[in-house]
């Protein structure tokens, strides 16, 4: 009974996730069309900032919701002292990145950045405070009402950024894309006027006595937010060095600001965005099968442990692949239609294989969690970073190799952090050998139902690709896609 319940709430979550970054990628999409590419490089330079700075308290909430898990009344203590904290720090924070906004964006090494972080200076106050109120809540188990003000947060954040970035188009792209982003702190002020009214109603129903603040364990606390902040600063940071680092080093290699901009804008807001979207569907499963298999690991059911873990890499191997070989194939239909320029096409065709490895990645890590192994995954992280890091750096200088490069940093970084996670798994490498061939089967069928696909095709489209026709080439192939998977899982699902 408990078991199922688990799944359940993490089922919510996953679902409530997807829905978020579903409504995310629709905006995204929307914007970059609407500012174009310097535009959305302008948007993730800014963003990367705002991500770093919200690490400083990133560990805050999971180690709320840890001891709440443990003692509610002790929680929800901690809270209101908490919350006092992150005000003023918070506080602080926003004043000064208010103030510096032009100086910062210099160092960040576009004057036009100035405007949207002025504008995310309020969502710095109030992002730590919405953290640790879904803190709170996660510890008590409240997944609905979390998923709820998610989907709302997201939902109005993308209306309002669309809708102030369209009215300021006329004025230019900094001030357009700097007026958008002030919506980051509308959609947070309206989750946690949501938050705020629910936790109130709570509290009148089961008060809790006061508890003098010296009381309260904070030695504990801020050590496990460390920790935890250390582990899940690495990709904020990542993205912060590559906001710095790629446009640095394609100005080094003769573009100017603009130009270095919206080649940056095209790698991360455009191909990463469309690669990275079908790693939601292993995201999900992810989600769903970790504690499941954490319930397994703790019962000792080793031969459910590994028939599950067997049938989830199976599944994330097959997903990627089918994504992987659609994206590379129809990654110029992709840049046109999504983003009306051909821009992202090379790029995306770079990275196409990233849903494969990050699946992966994914499923591996939670695997690794699920056995309480957790600090091989941060340093698996870490060792891509830096290496991904030191590939950009001597590889985007080169004259024509911008994209090549950003490219080739984003896949070193994911294949270096997964092969840690295989190491870490203990999987014999004899063992993996017996699966060669399955996998070599797969990746024929899965090219085959393509090429199949693009010479049905011909029959309609006379010349270039239409909208029309790609949506029925896309329904096509993945259709073909899911009876193969329904074939090769039939029977196991319910086994598993």
């Amino acid at each position: 009974m408990k078991s199922s319940r688990l799944v359940k709430q993490s089922a919510i979550r996953a679902g409530a996730m997807a829905v978020v970054k579903l409504i995310g990628l629709i905006g995204r999409v929307i914007l970059t069309r609407l500012v174009g590419a310097e535009g959305i490089g302008l948007y993730q330079m800014a963003y990367s900032f705002y991500g770093l700075l919200l690490m400083i308290f990133g560990g805050l909430p999971t180690a709320l919701a840890i001891i709440t898990a443990k003692k509610p009344w002790l929680g929800w203590h901690f809270f209101k002292s908490l919350s006092l904290i992150a005000m003023m720090l918070g506080g602080i924070l926003s004043l000064v990145v208010f103030w510096n906004a032009s100086a910062l964006s210099i160092v960040l090494g576009n004057p036009g950045l100035q405007y949207a972080l002025r504008s995310l200076a309020p969502a710095i106050f109030a992002a730590p405070l919405l953290g640790l109120l879904r803190g709170y809540l996660q510890g008590l188990e409240r997944f609905n009402i979390i998923a709820v003000s998610e989907v709302i947060e997201q939902g109005s954040r993308i209306f309002a950024m669309l809708l102030i970035a369209g009215y300021l188009l006329s004025q230019g792209i900094d001030i357009a894309v700097g007026g958008g982003v002030l919506a980051t702190f509308i959609g947070a002020l309206i989750s946690f006027t949501l938050l705020t009214i629910y936790v109130s109603a709570d509290q009148r129903k089961h008060p809790i006595t006061p508890l003098p603040a010296h009381k309260l364990p904070f030695g504990w606390l801020f050590k496990a937010s460390f920790i935890i902040s250390l582990t899940r600063l690495l990709i904020p940071a990542s993205d912060f060095i590559d906001a710095i680092l790629i446009p640095g080093r394609l100005k080094a290699a003769g573009y100017d600001t603009s130009q270095a901009t919206a080649m940056y804008g095209v790698i991360t807001g455009m191909a990463a965005i469309i690669v990275y979207t079908p790693t939601l569907v292993t995201q999900a499963l992810s989600h769903t099968v970790t504690i499941r298999m954490a319930n397994y690991w703790q019962r000792k059911l080793w031969p459910q442990f590994h028939k599950l873990f067997s049938l989830s890499l199976e599944a994330a191997w097959l997903w990627g692949l089918s994504s992987a070989i659609y994206m590379y194939v129809y990654a110029s239909e992709l840049s046109l239609f999504i983003f009306n320029t051909s821009e992202a096409a090379k790029p995306i065709q770079y990275l196409a294989i990233l849903p494969v490895i990050v699946g992966f990645r994914e499923l591996s890590t939670s695997i690794l969690w699920s056995q309480d192994i957790k600090k091989i995954t941060f340093f698996g992280l870490l060792i891509g970073i830096i290496c991904s890091i030191i590939i950009q750096y001597v590889l985007i200088a080169i004259p024509g190799f911008g994209y090549i490069g950003a490219a080739l940093g984003i896949l070193v970084m994911e294949i270096l952090s997964s092969l840690w996670n295989y190491y870490a798994l203990k999987i014999k490498f004899v063992s993996a050998l017996k699966f060669v061939p399955y996998l070599i089967l797969d990746t024929l069928v899965l090219i085959g139902a393509m090429y199949l696909i693009h010479s049905l095709s011909s029959w309609w489209n006379d010349g270039p690709i239409s909208l029309v026709g790609f949506l029925l080439e896309t329904i096509l192939f993945f259709c073909a896609a899911g009876a193969f998977m329904y074939v090769r899982f039939k029977g196991k699902i319910l086994a598993g």
